[in-house]
């Protein structure tokens, strides 16, 4: 029996093409990921939030969300799976099937232990470079969550209201209760 080796990066399509094996496999750049499975603060931030954002969207007819595993295709060579995403009404239409063929207007990263660093600053530097207007950072330690917004190719926070809470702009009107999307500690 032979072993194949691949000597160029791993496209989407090679990535697409293997068995489903219940991992959450992530291309960035053409160098795959292998995310662990999410802790039960992650999980419960991840509904947490899922359900007080589902309820706006909806009402508003903003658009849609979708929650990991998800794929969002953003090029040949990347291929990620944020916590949670939305793309606008008017833009549903890159919208398939499997994936979301582009960048979403918002994407949500519930920061755990083992992708800290990938989901702060490598994701968020993608997610830049292929301009998704806004990227959230939850931080199930800190107990925080940080909304971005991209301006001049880089985020930059966004002030938080005058009641101290963090709101979008891209889903108008929502102010985040950051209070409820954290698992109480006992």
């Amino acid at each position: 029996m032979s072993v194949q080796t691949i000597s160029r990066p791993i496209t989407y399509d090679d990535l697409a093409g293997l068995p489903d094996d219940g991992k959450r496999y992530e291309l960035i750049d053409g160098v795959v990921d292998v995310a662990a499975p999410p802790q039960d603060p992650h999980q419960y931030a991840l509904l947490e939030l899922a359900t007080t954002l589902n309820p706006h969207v909806k009402a508003g007819r903003l658009g849609r969300l979708w929650i990991a595993p998800f794929d969002v295709h953003l090029s040949p060579l990347n291929g990620v799976q944020p916590d949670l995403l939305f793309v606008r009404r008017d833009r549903l239409h890159i919208a398939e099937r499997r994936y979301v063929a582009g960048p979403p207007d918002l994407v949500v990263e519930i920061l755990s232990p083992g992708s800290y660093n990938r989901d702060k600053v490598v994701k968020a530097q993608l997610y830049a470079r292929f301009r998704v207007p806004e990227y959230w950072q939850v931080d199930t330690n800190a107990r925080t969550v940080r909304v971005f917004a991209l301006k001049d190719g880089r985020y930059e926070a966004v002030p938080r209201g005058d009641d101290g809470r963090p709101w979008s702009l891209v889903l108008s009107d929502l102010i985040v209760d950051e209070a409820g999307l954290f698992l109480d500690r006992e």
